[in-house]
C-alpha cells in the first residue's frame, strides 16, 4: 500500500487522519444521497406543503412573477443550499481541524489547508448569487416596478453559475485529503481516488451548462428532479469510494510500520 520505509514516526498520526477522513467522506456522501433522494421523490410534495401552509409567494406581491420567484427561491433554499452548507460544515469542522491537528504534530499540511480556505470563495458565492439579486427584486417591487434583468438572470444564468461555483468549491474540498496523503505515500491508488473526486465535480459543472441550464421556475419538473436525483446519487457513491481509498491508504502506514518492526524482531 505504501513505500516500505524504515522509520515512519508519523504512522499513528496518519492512522487518526484516515479515521477522520473516512467520517468526513461518509457525511458528505450521505448529504448527497439525502438531497438526491429528497429531490427525486419529494420535490413536488415540498412545494405543495409550502403552498398550503404559507400560501406560496403569491401573497407577498401582487405581481405573479414575483410570487413564482419566491416559490423557486424557497425550493432552492430547501434542497440546493443544504449542499453548500453541509459541504462547508464538514470541511470546517472535520477536514480543516484534521489538517490543523497535523500541523500541531509537526506534519506539513499547509497545501491542504489552503485548498479548504480557497474552497470557501466559490461555495459562499453560491449563496451570494442566490440571495443578493433578491434585494433588487424587493426594491423594484416596493417601487411598483418589474426587475426584468434580475428575473432574466434567474431564468437564464442562475443554474449555470450556481452549480459551476458549487462544482469548483466541492472539488477543492474533496481533493485536499488526497493532496495531503499523496505527498506522504505517493501511492498510485490515490490517483484513482483523485479521478473519483474529479468525476462528480466535473459532472455537476457539465450538467449545469447543459441539461440543468434552465429557468428556476421549472425546477419541480420531472425531467429536472430525476436528472438531479440520479447525479447526486452517483456523486455520493464516487465521493464515498474516494474517501474510503484515502482512509485505507492512511491507515496502511501504521500497519506496514508494525509489519516492519515485527520483521526486525524476527531477525
Amino acid at each position: 500500500m505504501v513505500r516500505f520505509v524504515k522509520d515512519q514516526p508519523d504512522a499513528y498520526v496518519y492512522s487518526s487522519f484516515g479515521s477522520r477522513i473516512f467520517i468526513g467522506g461518509l457525511l458528505i456522501s450521505l448529504l448527497y444521497f439525502i438531497i438526491g433522494i429528497g429531490t427525486y421523490l419529494y420535490a413536488q410534495e415540498i412545494m405543495t406543503l409550502y403552498t398550503k401552509r404559507f400560501g406560496g409567494g403569491s401573497d407577498l406581491s401582487g405581481i405573479p412573477v414575483i410570487g413564482d420567484l419566491v416559490n423557486a427561491i424557497v425550493f432552492i433554499s430547501a434542497l440546493f443550499l443544504p449542499l453548500t452548507a453541509g459541504t462547508m460544515i464538514v470541511s470546517h469542522f472535520i477536514l480543516k481541524r484534521t489538517y490543523k491537528k497535523l500541523e500541531q504534530l509537526d506534519v506539513d499540511s499547509k497545501r491542504a489547508l489552503m485548498l479548504i480556505v480557497i474552497s470557501r470563495i466559490p461555495i459562499l458565492g453560491c449563496s451570494v448569487v442566490t440571495f443578493v439579486p433578491i434585494v433588487l427584486v424587493v426594491e423594484a417591487a416596493m417601487n411598483g416596478g418589474m426587475p426584468g434583468s434580475v428575473i432574466g438572470f434567474y431564468q437564464t444564468s442562475y443554474m449555470t453559475l450556481f452549480f459551476s461555483l458549487f462544482g469548483i468549491g466541492t472539488f477543492l474540498v474533496l481533493i485536499s485529503p488526497i493532496v495531503q496523503l499523496y505527498r506522504r505515500t505517493e501511492n498510485r491508488s490515490l490517483l484513482f481516488a483523485g479521478l473519483l473526486t474529479f468525476t462528480p465535480c466535473i459532472t455537476i459543472i457539465y450538467m449545469a451548462n447543459s441539461q440543468w441550464d434552465m429557468s428556476i421556475f421549472n425546477l419541480t419538473s420531472n425531467e429536472f428532479t430525476s436528472s438531479f436525483g440520479t447525479v447526486m446519487f452517483l456523486c455520493g457513491c464516487c465521493i464515498f469510494t474516494s474517501f474510503w481509498i484515502v482512509s485505507r491508504n492512511a491507515k496502511s502506514i501504521l500497519r506496514y510500520q508494525k509489519l516492519h518492526f515485527t520483521m526486525k524482531l524476527g531477525e
